[in-house]
C-alpha cells in the first residue's frame, strides 16, 4: 500500500504534536530532577540512558506488531502510555518517581515511533530522504516549538508555580494527538510477513556502525547542561537549545537533500566529521558547538532512518524496532559512563570519549561500510 498524501500529513501533524510535548518533558527534566529532587549527574545520566534504552526495547516489539496489526490501534496504546506518564509525573515526589514517568513515556515513544517510521516507509526509494527529511522538519520543529514554551515556562512559571502544572499541557498535546490518529489510513502487509528473518535484512554492518556511532551521541541532557555550565544560567541554556532547534530544522531540509545525492560512504562521513568538529567545540566554546551539533544530528538522524526504509525489503517495523533498540542500548552505555566522567572527571570528558568513538568510526566506514 503506497503512501497517501492525506496519510503522510496526519502522521506528520502527530509526529510535531508528540515531538513537541516530549521536548518539553525532556528540556525540562534535568533540571527538575537537579533542582527540585536533588539528584547527582550520574542519576540524570541514569536516568536519561534507562529511559532511551526502554524506549528502544519497546520498538522492537511496537516495530514488530506494525507488520502485522491495525496501526491505529497500537498508535492509541502508545498515546495512552504518554498520557499516563504525564500525569504521573505531576504527582512526583522523588527521582525514583521520576524513573517511572520516564519508562512509560518510553513505553509511549517506543510504540509511536516504529509505526510512524513504518508507514513512511512505503515510499518509492527514490524519494526517501525526501520524505524522512519531511517528517523530521515536523519532528524538529516540534523540538524547536517545545524548546520554546519550555523556555517560557523556565523564564515565567517554573519557579511561580512549580513544575507540576506545566504537566496539564503536555495532556493536551496527546488528546490532539489521538484526533489526528484517527484521520490515517494504513493497513497491515500481512503477505509480506510471511517471508523468513535472516539476520541478513538487518544490514549488520550499517546496524553495527549505529551502535557504535551511538556512543558519540549523547543524550540531550548533557548538552543542556554542558551550556548551562558555560552560562550559569538556566534562561540562557534553553535560549541556545532553542537556536539549537532552530538550526536542527534548516538543517534536515539540506541533509535530506544531501542524502538522495551522495553515496553512502560519503554522507556518512561528513555525518561523523561534523560530529568531531562540534564536540571540539562543546569543549572550548559550548555555545557555538551545540549549533554545530544541530547540522550533525539532522544528518545522523536523517541518515540512519532513511537507509533502513531504503535498503531493507521486508518486515521493515521490526527492523526499525531492532536498529532504535541498538541505538538506545549504546546509548545508554554511553550516557551511564558519560555521567560518571562529568561527575568524577571534568565535564569535558563526555566530549573527549566522543571524539576517540568518532576517530573510530570513520576507521569502520572506510573499512567496512559498502555504497
Amino acid at each position: 500500500m503506497k503512501l497517501s498524501r492525506k496519510t503522510l500529513i496526519y502522521i506528520n501533524l502527530a509526529t510535531f504534536l508528540v515531538t513537541v510535548s516530549t521536548e518539553i518533558y525532556e528540556t525540562l527534566l534535568p533540571f527538575i530532577l537537579v533542582k527540585y529532587f536533588a539528584v547527582s549527574m550520574v542519576i540524570v545520566g541514569l536516568i536519561d540512558g534507562l529511559g532511551e534504552a526502554f524506549s528502544n526495547l519497546i520498538k522492537i516489539f511496537g516495530g514488530y506488531l506494525s507488520d502485522i496489526k491495525d496501526r491505529k490501534k497500537i498508535l492509541s496504546f502508545g498515546l495512552s502510555s504518554l498520557l499516563f506518564s504525564y500525569v504521573y509525573m505531576a504527582f512526583s515526589t522523588k527521582w525514583a518517581d521520576a524513573l517511572i514517568s520516564v519508562l512509560f513515556k518510553s513505553v509511549g515513544e517506543g510504540v509511536f515511533i516504529p509505526v510512524k517510521d513504518k508507514i513512511l516507509s512505503t515510499i518509492t526509494k527514490k524519494e526517501i530522504g525526501k520524505i524522512f527529511s519531511l517528517n523530521k522538519i515536523f519532528e524538529n520543529f516540534g523540538e524547536l516549538v517545545g524548546i520554546f514554551l519550555a523556555f517560557l515556562i523556565s523564564l515565567v512559571l517554573l519557579d511561580k508555580f512549580g513544575y507540576r502544572y506545566l504537566f496539564l499541557l503536555l495532556v493536551v498535546l496527546v488528546a490532539l494527538t489521538f484526533f489526528l490518529t484517527m484521520f490515517i489510513l494504513t493497513k497491515p502487509d500481512k503477505k509480506v510477513e510471511r517471508k523468513k528473518i535472516s539476520w541478513k535484512i538487518f544490514e549488520p554492518s550499517i546496524l553495527f556502525f549505529f551502535f557504535l556511532f551511538s556512543f558519540v551521541n549523547l543524550g540531550y541532557s548533557f548538552y543542556i547542561l554542558k551550556v548551562y555550565d558555560f552560562f550559569k544560567s538556566e534562561s540562557y541554556a534553553l535560549g541556545m537549545y532553542l537556536i539549537f532547534g532552530f538550526v536542527l530544522l534548516i538543517s534536515t531540509y539540506f541533509a535530506g537533500k544531501v542524502y538522495d545525492n551522495l553515496n553512502l560512504k560519503n554522507f556518512f562521513y561528513i555525518t561523523v566529521v561534523i560530529f568531531i568538529i562540534s564536540n571540539l567545540l562543546l569543549i572550548v566554546f559550548a555555545p557555538i558547538g551545540l549549533i554545530t551539533l544541530a547540522v550533525g544530528e539532522a544528518f545522523l538522524e536523517v541518515g540512519i532512518w532513511a537507509t533502513v526504509g531504503k535498503r531493507v525489503k521486508f518486515r521493515k517495523g521490526f527492523v526499525f524496532g531492532v536498529y532504535h533498540f541498538a541505538i538506545g542500548v549504546s546509548s545508554f552505555i554511553s550516557s551511564f559512563i558519560s555521567g560518571y566522567l562529568w561527575d568524577y572527571f571534568s565535564s569535558d570528558a563526555p566530549f573527549l570519549l566522543g571524539i576517540f568513538v568518532a576517530f573510530f568510526s570513520l576507521f569502520y566506514i572506510y573499512r567496512f561500510i559498502t555504497v
